[in-house]
């Protein structure tokens, strides 16, 4: 959704209840579960017609550490960036919850919808792999139409927690067809800095994005 003035809260509170119900608006939902890597995605025939992404941060050491990035992911603080406002942070990470993201672009204000397909919390049964994380999926009027995971994982064996989004996507509205590029160039940006902003929020020190 374009939007010439930024919108008003109460006005995004009406758009969010608008669409509680609305069929998110792509196939293969939950399809963020079905692969670990862009390359497993990128060899799998169902997301040929799919632009394939993934970026991965190292946050830092320990059970604490894993606990602090666990709580920033429920908190969504990896939207805590300059040009990005996510409604309403207070939001459940929960099944069905449902979240505006509103983003200033070459001089215009985006406000996209999506709702969470699921949420992962568990632990390898050698109890070696701790997992937090969840995915939401477009809705009606968003600008591209797919998935993306947000996923935290503490490896006990090498003491390392690590923050990884993934996501498969492809244009929906004709100005993100007409301007690819610069689409493209802002998903990659939301996706280096939403590391980068985890990170702190668990407080660590900026890292390398990978």
């Amino acid at each position: 959704m374009i939007c010439i003035r930024k919108p008003s809260e109460q006005s995004v509170r009406e758009y969010i209840w608008q669409r509680q119900d609305q069929p998110l608006t792509y196939e293969n939902v939950r399809g963020t579960l079905a692969h670990a890597t862009k390359d497993q995605f990128s060899a799998d025939e169902k997301y040929k017609n799919f632009d394939i992404d993934q970026h991965h941060v190292v946050v830092g050491n320990g059970e604490e550490t894993f606990q602090r990035a666990v709580a920033a992911l429920r908190g969504w603080r990896m939207f805590e960036l300059p040009w990005v406002t996510l409604f309403f942070p207070e939001t459940p990470v929960e099944e069905g919850a449902v979240v505006g993201v509103l983003t200033w672009q070459m001089g215009m204000w985006v406000l996209n919808f999506c709702k969470v397909v699921y949420v992962i919390s568990d632990t390898s049964p050698d109890g070696r792999i701790s997992r937090y994380g969840f995915a939401y999926g477009t809705l009606e009027q968003h600008l591209e139409r797919g998935e993306e995971r947000f996923m935290v994982e503490y490896d006990r064996a090498t003491n390392t927690v690590s923050f990884d989004i993934l996501s498969f996507s492809t244009p929906q509205h004709w100005m993100t067809q007409l301007g690819y590029p610069v689409a493209r160039y802002f998903q990659g940006k939301f996706a280096e800095e939403a590391c980068q902003a985890l990170k702190r929020a668990a407080g660590a020190s900026s890292g390398t994005v990978l």
